[in-house]
């Protein structure tokens, strides 16, 4: 033994160890000094001892054993966020003393959002809980969360669980929901202010500016300098929330490098920002995920399995593969190329199905890129028209590889799974293993809808059609079309995986052979007449109905009112019989939301609503033809069986549209192929009534 520790022991076997740890220090032995200082309750002249090692969470939980909370929290709050370890063992000391809301805060920091979430509620925190199950993709349970708090929580608690609430439902495209709830939320003083902020964005988002821009009246009379325009005062908002200066959650998140200019959509996934990324110095999509690496179990799995298959496919670089430019795994940030031209599903809705020559072009550049994908191994197990992207000069990308993983994180997949199933194979929709098979055929699927306005199954079982049912021949469905398409239509469909292409390459070789004009009329190929079913009637070259001059647009007027008339017509843009509803005047504000809500509706069971004039005089509807060529029926005709199987399928529509259709008197039904459908079209009175239209 040396001389100094003779010394430490003497002292220590004397009691006095205050000295004996004193000397420890100064003989560079701290961890004994600390023991020391332990030993007789001395914690607080243990702390810089703890410091000078660097061991932080040991002086936070020394600090705590000395009562001094204070300085407990200033030491942790000097870890930096990305010392993960550190905020861990730093939480689980605050935990070990009994303080589990400085624990949750120290969890969040670190990213562990679940454990975050289960000490906020052991602290009684709920509000808090909420935000951590947020960030750790538990939408479903945050919500449940906010509307227990909403509903039995105090006063000042309520109305803050109100505004989570209202903008949780913002963020899963609920706009209707979303905006009850962030109105009553404004009824309180505390959080007023940023309730009707996020009310001017949900009212947007519903089409309603007049609203919008009387709430944000009300918010100018406080706070003047706010934008006089509602639509840059949301974009602004939405960039705001986004780069985390109103979300606790997301803070820093997006600042560092995106400048966020607006919000392109929400949905139960989460959101896609348009951004300007200054480290690409080019305008990006930032896809942000609501659920992500925080999330446990098979959840977890299916978000990673996600990642990787986007990742993969966007690392391609193929020319006919959306790029993905960078990716943080654990925010479940993706950054992708920007695609201005829209998606296919958006250009179907506008203007129809595509001419001959367009559909052909966009069935090779997806061939491609299946290729391509198919060759390392990627299986893209989503392909459907909304999937598919337009870049500026109007090339088609594939895009969301790997997204139907997401439909494992159960709320979610309710949205999502409705959707999809009608582009599905028979295996894939059986749980039986898939391959690029499957991608084929949903290809089909994709481009019989491309070119002739509608899925190949329409339903009502839709499920039953794919495993069972053979696939009309696109030629039957549009006029114009060829065998050519038929040949490839019914392999591509086959129900067995086995009896499809080999290949993505060896379908394109089949594709290959369409014409890329429409067959005209003549003998061998009659010309379809119209029986008023919306299927076209005549040949269709680049959006160009046959018969007559360019741009004709025959009609039939089926009736009218003293403000308003129904013609079905031949439109030019889309080739194909539409009915047009036009009017003397502009919608009012409500019928203009109700047509507005109707359009969102979708579903086989509903007549479409396919666009609103800029003037808001004329709405065009989808036409829908009964099978039987008889009238639609009046809701109270129906059998009780059919009427509640239809209420049913109205009832199952993930869309806000949906409760603007109203079953019961004056409700009127079409018995069509597919199943019952709802006509929303107004029912006028025969041409020839007393009261002229006046346009």
């Amino acid at each position: 033994m040396t001389q100094g520790q003779d010394i430490i022991e003497y002292l220590i076997a004397h009691g006095a160890y205050v000295e004996a740890a004193r000397l420890c220090v100064e003989r560079g032995e701290p961890r004994r000094a600390i023991q020391l200082y332990e030993r007789v309750w001395r914690f607080a002249e243990a702390v810089p001892v703890a410091l000078a090692l660097g061991d932080r969470p040991l002086a936070v939980r020394l600090s705590l054993d000395a009562g001094d909370v204070a300085r407990a929290s200033q030491i942790a709050a000097q870890i930096a966020d990305d010392a993960r370890t550190e905020l861990a063992a730093t939480s689980q000391a605050f935990l070990a003393r009994g303080r589990p809301y400085e624990a949750a805060r120290l969890a969040e920091r670190g990213f562990d959002f679940s454990r975050a979430a289960a000490l906020y509620r052991r602290a009684n925190a709920g509000l808090d809980a909420g935000r951590a199950l947020e960030l750790a993709g538990d939408l479903h349970e945050a919500g449940l969360l906010y509307e227990r708090l909403a509903a039995h929580g105090g006063e000042a608690e309520a109305a803050a669980a109100r505004l989570a609430l209202g903008r949780l439902l913002g963020r899963l495209g609920r706009h209707h929901e979303a905006a009850r709830m962030l109105q009553q939320a404004s009824r309180a003083a505390a959080v007023r202010t940023d309730a009707r902020r996020g009310l001017v964005v949900e009212l947007l988002a519903m089409g309603l500016r007049t609203a919008a821009t009387q709430v944000l009246a009300r918010l100018r009379r406080d706070a003047p300098d706010l934008p006089l325009s509602p639509e840059t005062f949301a974009a602004a908002q939405v960039a705001a929330v986004a780069a985390g200066e109103h979300s606790a959650g997301e803070a820093g998140l997006l600042r560092r490098r995106f400048r966020i200019v607006k919000l392109l959509g929400a949905g139960a996934m989460g959101r896609v920002y348009l951004a300007h990324d200054t480290l690409l110095g080019q305008s990006v999509a930032i896809k942000l995920l609501a659920v992500g690496a925080g999330a446990t179990g098979p959840e977890r799995q299916a978000y990673f399995r996600f990642a990787r298959e986007a990742e993969a496919a966007g690392r391609l670089r193929h020319p006919n593969i959306v790029s993905l430019h960078d990716m943080d795994e654990s925010l479940g940030l993706f950054v992708f190329e920007l695609m201005a031209g829209g998606t296919l599903a958006e250009r179907l809705a506008q203007n129809g199905p595509l001419s001959p020559a367009a559909g052909r072009r966009l069935a090779l550049e997806l061939l491609a890129a299946l290729g391509a994908a198919h060759e390392r191994g990627i299986v893209h197990r989503d392909i459907k028209p909304a999937n598919v992207f337009f870049d500026a000069a109007g090339n088609a990308k594939l895009g969301d590889f790997g997204a139907a993983h997401l439909a494992d994180f159960g709320q979610t997949q309710t949205g999502g799974l409705v959707g999809t199933i009608a582009y599905m194979a028979p295996e894939q929709i059986t749980g039986a293993p898939i391959g690029a098979a499957a991608d084929l055929y949903a290809l089909g699927v994709t481009l019989f809808e491309a070119l002739t306005g509608q899925p190949p199954f329409r339903g009502p079982d839709i499920v039953g059609q794919h495993l069972g049912e053979v696939p009309p021949a696109p030629s039957a469905v549009r006029a114009g079309l060829t065998g050519a398409h038929d040949a490839v239509n019914a392999r591509a469909l086959a129900k067995a995986p086995g009896d499809r292409y080999d290949s993505a390459q060896e379908m394109a070789i089949a594709v290959y052979g369409w014409p890329t004009e429409a067959l005209s009329p003549g003998p061998g190929n009659p010309t379809q007449a119209d029986d008023g079913s919306g299927v076209v009637g005549g040949t269709v070259a680049d959006g160009e109905p046959s018969g007559g001059s360019a741009g004709a647009a025959p009609e039939v007027e089926i009736g009218r009112t003293a403000d308003a008339r129904l013609v079905r017509r031949r439109d030019p843009r889309v080739g194909r019989w539409v009915l047009v509803e036009e009017r003397a005047t502009p919608l009012d504000e409500p019928t203009l939301l109700r047509v507005r809500a109707l359009a969102a509706a979708g579903g086989p069971h509903v007549q479409r609503v396919l666009a609103l004039s800029e003037d808001r005089r004329s709405i065009m509807y989808e036409v829908i033809a009964d099978a039987d060529g008889v009238p639609p029926a009046p809701f109270e005709s129906l059998s009780p069986d059919e009427r509640r199987a239809l209420s049913a399928a109205l009832a199952a529509l993930h869309h806000a549209g949906a409760e603007a259709i109203a079953l019961g008197p004056g409700a009127r039904v079409a018995r069509t192929a597919g199943g019952l459908v709802v006509i929303v079209a107004p029912d006028l009175e025969p041409p020839g009534a007393p009261a002229p239209f006046t346009s």
